[in-house]
């Protein structure tokens, strides 16, 4: 008797320091969401696993994870979340959303909940803890597990009536010219003529001047879009902006480019604004048009902060080195200062295209004069 006791004893120690060392070993943490660029206030799904890849029994599990402060869950009213809020830094504040279970051997639990983010910016899903008590419960043990899963929410849809009227004669402007000149060449220099080339490609001035026959050589076919450009500065010579301007000036661009979608114009995309991850701190996409290369501007926009990385004049002198026969400019800012009007009309003269300023305040007039009219 006092053998099979002490042989008890001797499993039962066993058992205890196997647990404290090695009972949450081969234990892993996943954390998936449905869509990673996202609507405003739209919902999306946060799909958490924990694998368990072991022949020990796991009777209880804490996890705590820790997710962006401003998550809300606007279905499941039963889940045990606490926020830690602080002043010193925006990623500091963060919400713990708690979930007790157990382990059986080789038994992976999952567990989704419904979540939606109400602004815009770029989010991450961080880290989570785990909580395991050892095989007597006399003490806790704890994996901590690291993720790095970013979620984008785009810019608000803001309702613009008298963006395409502002827009009308802009846009008008480029489609007759590319209905008059269906298909422009540019002549970048000149060749011998070889009999294969067609005649009317023959250029008589040149084949005069070198005694023989010359023909054209051509470029690609002009290509007619719009560059669209989101300055960020407000304050000259500060790299500060005044944050509600420029959120405007994001949705603004947002509809800018719905608008260029809806009448099939081809557009690039470019701000001097500092954008979070692995984007970069200058950040541009180069002329296209479609879903994808609307949502790769939204990205952009998503990831942005209201700091520029460098001053609005440097960004004009880029746009006036990037211009090219067929490119026009709209220009978004949430105010136009006078230290940049040279720098703009510099921009107007380097290109026989056209520019356009756009601010929140345009709008805001424009709406004054709509109402005035009615009166």
């Amino acid at each position: 008797m006092l053998f099979l006791l002490l042989f008890f004893l001797a499993v039962l120690i066993a058992a205890e320091v196997y647990s404290i060392y090695k009972g949450m070993d081969k234990i892993t943490y996943d954390a998936q969401v449905s869509q990673s660029l996202l609507e405003p206030n739209e919902e999306f799904t946060i799909t958490t696993k924990i694998g368990h890849y072991k022949f020990w029994f796991l009777p209880y599990l804490e996890m705590v994870e820790n997710f962006p402060d401003q998550l809300q869950f606007p279905h499941d009213e039963d889940i045990v979340v606490d926020r830690m809020h602080s002043n010193l830094s925006p990623e500091l504040c963060l919400t713990h959303l708690h979930s007790t279970f157990y382990l059986m051997p080789n038994q992976a639990f999952y567990r989704s909940v419904d979540v939606s983010l109400p602004k815009r910016g770029r989010y991450l899903l961080q880290d989570a803890t785990l909580y395991g008590g050892d095989f007597l419960g006399i003490r806790d043990n704890c994996n901590k597990f690291k993720v790095h899963k970013e979620i984008i929410v785009m810019p608000e849809r803001i309702s613009y009536p008298n963006l395409d009227h502002l827009l009308g004669d802009f846009l008008g402007n480029i489609s007759v010219r590319r209905f008059l000149f269906d298909d422009p060449m540019l002549t970048v220099g000149f060749s011998e003529y070889t009999g294969r080339e067609p005649m009317r490609d023959i250029s008589w001035t040149q084949s005069a001047r070198m005694g023989k026959m010359m023909v054209k050589e051509y470029d690609h076919t002009i290509d007619y879009c719009v560059e669209v450009l989101v300055n960020v500065q407000s304050v000259p010579n500060s790299f500060e902006s005044e944050d509600e301007g420029v959120e405007t000036c994001f949705s603004l661009a947002r509809g800018v480019c719905e608008v260029l979608e809806s009448k099939q114009m081809k557009y690039g995309f470019s701000t001097n604004a500092i954008t979070l991850g692995p984007i970069g701190s200058l950040c541009s996409v180069d002329q296209g048009i479609g879903n994808r290369h609307f949502f790769r501007v939204m990205e952009i926009l998503g990831r942005a902060l209201p700091q520029s990385a460098e001053y609005f004049n440097a960004t004009l002198s880029r746009a006036c080195r990037s211009i090219q026969t067929g490119k026009h400019f709209i220009i978004i800012t949430p105010k136009v200062d006078p230290s940049w009007e040279e720098s703009l009309h510099r921009l107007q003269e380097s290109t026989v295209a056209q520019v356009i300023v756009l601010t929140p305040d345009s709008f805001q007039t424009s709406d004054s004069e709509q109402k005035e009219e009615a009166v």
